[in-house]
């Protein structure tokens, strides 16, 4: 059975995907961009593939229409926006993905940009290394409240990691868990409410068409001055533009974004000071990325060998 590996890179934190591959009798072809594929790139390359191995890039009709033999998308990751669901079921494709994998990654990194924003740690690294010796007064995180917009698996993991610094939260979920509200006593609000009562407000929902520019300008202006955005899910969940904006006139104080709309990032929030920038790193991480290529190349396996699919996606999700 033929795959092709379109995402970059693939086998460099393990030899064990590769080496699953191999040993189940797949015959393997790899991105040879040594970089995130282009759509029209990988309708190029995905040939007579029966198995894609994808990541973030988008697969558009032209791709399919170059795969005759293509019956599995097996996404390494969580993300699904770049999957044209009613394509894949005109063309009798199933998908899966690897939800699990990256969650506690992302959720660290949330922590991570949360403390950094709050204690202002890269734009004081950037005024030293300038030759400036300021002393940027922060913000306690002790005892504030966390908005989370999107209480998912890695929503919850955001909490759990958060919960020992003694803040409380709000959550808008239209899905919730409501066991695991009452666990951590957390307020169950629409979105509204949460912007404007929360220090920090993370962004942990998927991108789809309801979620398309979720937050833009009305809805930033209705948080704190004080507040703090966090976006590690997708880009275009918020306006990037308004985003700019509010950064720019200090409608919030600060805000990390991780993800944009078109990638690698070039736009006009590179130009503000008041805004940390990475480069979708959110599962970056030796195990999270070992975790997710193996669990992708097993669902490939168990499809080669006709056993049900673990992490199956159909298209209402």
């Amino acid at each position: 059975m033929k795959v092709f590996v379109s995402t970059h890179p693939f086998g460099e934190t393990s030899e064990n995907p590769l080496k699953l591959l191999s040993e189940n009798g797949f015959s393997v072809r790899l991105n040879n961009h040594g970089r995130k594929i282009s759509s029209q790139e990988l309708a190029e390359d995905i040939k007579d593939a029966e198995i894609l191995i994808a990541g973030t890039e988008k697969i558009t009709e032209e791709v399919l229409q170059n795969a005759p033999n293509l019956k599995l998308i097996s996404r390494v990751g969580i993300g699904l926006d770049g999957i044209d669901f009613e394509l894949c079921r005109k063309y009798n494709i199933k998908v899966v993905y690897t939800p699990d994998a990256p969650t506690m990654a992302v959720a660290e990194l949330c922590v991570g940009l949360i403390l950094d924003l709050s204690r202002k740690i890269s734009f004081t690294d950037v005024n030293l290394k300038q030759g400036i010796w300021n002393r940027h007064m922060g913000m306690l995180l002790y005892g504030k409240t966390i908005g989370i917009i999107g209480m998912g698996r890695i929503g919850k993991s955001l909490i759990k990691l958060l919960s020992s610094f003694n803040v409380s939260f709000k959550v808008c979920e239209p899905n919730p868990d409501f066991a695991f509200l009452k666990m951590y006593n957390i307020k169950l609000v629409d979105k509204e409410k949460l912007l404007r009562e929360s220090d920090v407000v993370s962004l942990n929902l998927p991108l789809k068409k309801d979620t398309i520019d979720y937050l833009t300008l009305d809805d930033l202006e209705k948080m704190k001055k004080s507040a703090i955005l966090i976006n590690t899910a997708r880009g275009g969940i918020v306006n990037e533009q308004d985003l700019f904006i509010a950064l720019r006139d200090k409608i919030i104080a600060g805000a990390a974004v991780d993800v944009f709309e078109e990638e690698p990032y070039k736009g006009k929030l590179r130009e503000l000071d008041n805004v940390v920038l990475t480069c979708h790193m959110g599962a970056s991480t030796i195990e999270s990325r070992t975790d997710m290529e193996t669990q992708a190349v097993e669902e490939a396996i168990r499809y080669k060998n006709n056993i049900s699919l673990k992490n199956e996606v159909f298209e209402n999700e």
